[in-house]
């Protein structure tokens, strides 16, 4: 079958692999549908080898489509079901799971992201192949409701397995209430889908600072009542405070987190207000450098972190149902697997109107 796979530092293939067979009790075999390119699998792209990826390791956490098998203990899916893939293998049974801080469960591993890390048997996973093994499938996977089972929504459910959930997980930690006043620090698929849940979820104003003009026009489509180009942190305040009537943001999700999107946060924050780290620069060795003397003259917390996905996806898909969210328009592009490097190429040189890129895989066989 056909997976992309890192090849080196900067180089991406799609290429023959192996066909994933069941190997575990708990195991359940998907024929992948449609995959997402995310802006951390960038991180892999440039720095793999750092992170331990060897050539021919295969991509890509974010992916739905059909159970084609499933181990004798799996109970919660069956052959022939539509599903969505959690970012992270989950068992949904440790005191973590339970709390449902599922990116902290004991037997945690994620899909095409560092190999050392894998816990589950045989080659590590990615969801940007024909065909993917699900480690631990009665909690990583979700069953289409359906409501929305719709083939022609694919577009609209694939968001929800990483960008919305992270998106929720920032409002969810910046303890985000309806009439609050957000402000979303980056206009990539991340901050698009922190604006659009904010909006959903009852936010008075939502502001969206970025430096693309087209995404910034796409922010407003999904309900961004302001947007900025501002970097200074002084005319960032002054924007922010003067839309929001001089209070500043409850809640800024800051989806970038490097030491200028950081000082912009605090420019943004009211006194009290929460910023949410989302950003992964930290992961490339370039930590932000928090105002701690800001952060405790205006009481204000510092969240955020890796995403609990199965938290977040059953609210989502409900939101979806009722129609209060619907994320397709950041799905700015959908290429077939076969073009999957030059999807990595569009998103890393960030062409003129990329913001997401989706792979319509559509397996026929091994």
């Amino acid at each position: 079958m056909k997976g992309l796979t890192f090849q080196r530092n900067g180089v991406v293939s799609v290429e023959d692999v192996p066909e994933p067979t069941i190997l575990r009790p708990d195991d359940a075999i998907v024929r992948v549908s449609m995959a997402g390119i995310c802006g951390s699998d960038l991180h892999v792209l440039h720095a793999g080898e750092a992170f331990g990826f060897a050539p021919g390791a295969r991509l890509g956490h974010e992916f739905l489509g059909t159970v084609e098998a499933v181990g004798s203990d799996v109970v919660s899916a069956a052959v022939g079901d539509r599903v969505l893939v959690s970012v992270s293998v989950n068992c949904g049974e440790c005191s973590w799971c339970r709390e449902g801080l599922q990116a902290s469960c004991e037997r945690m591993s994620m899909f095409g992201w560092a190999p050392r890390l894998w816990q589950h048997g045989g080659d590590v996973q990615g969801g940007q192949s024909e065909y993917a093994r699900v480690p631990l499938a009665n909690s990583t996977l979700t069953r289409i409701p359906e409501a929305v089972a719709d083939p022609g929504r694919e577009g609209s459910l694939l968001p929800l397995i990483d960008v919305m959930s992270t998106a929720m997980h920032g409002l969810t930690a910046g303890r985000m209430q309806p009439g609050f006043h957000v402000v979303v620090i980056g206009d990539g698929a991340v901050g698009q889908s922190a604006v659009h849940c904010a909006r959903a979820l009852g936010a008075e104003a939502v502001i969206c600072l970025g430096h693309h003009a087209d995404r910034l026009e796409m922010a407003e489509r999904l309900g961004a009542s302001g947007v900025g180009e501002q970097r200074d942190p002084e005319e960032i305040r002054e924007f922010v405070f003067g839309a929001t009537g001089g209070q500043g943001a409850h809640v800024v999700v800051d989806t970038v987190s490097n030491t200028s999107s950081m000082q912009g946060a605090h420019a943004a924050v009211r006194p009290g207000g929460t910023i949410a780290c989302l950003g992964m620069d930290h992961f490339m060795g370039k930590l932000p450098e928090i105002n701690w003397y800001d952060q405790f003259v205006r009481n204000i917390t510092i969240s955020g972190g890796l995403v609990h996905s199965n938290r977040y996806v059953g609210p989502l898909l409900e939101l979806l149902a009722n129609d209060d969210i619907d994320p397709a328009p950041m799905l700015t592009n959908v290429l077939s697997l076969d073009d999957a490097a030059e999807g990595y190429r569009m998103m890393a040189e960030r062409d003129p109107g990329v913001v997401k890129v989706a792979l319509a895989v559509g397996a026929t066989g091994g």
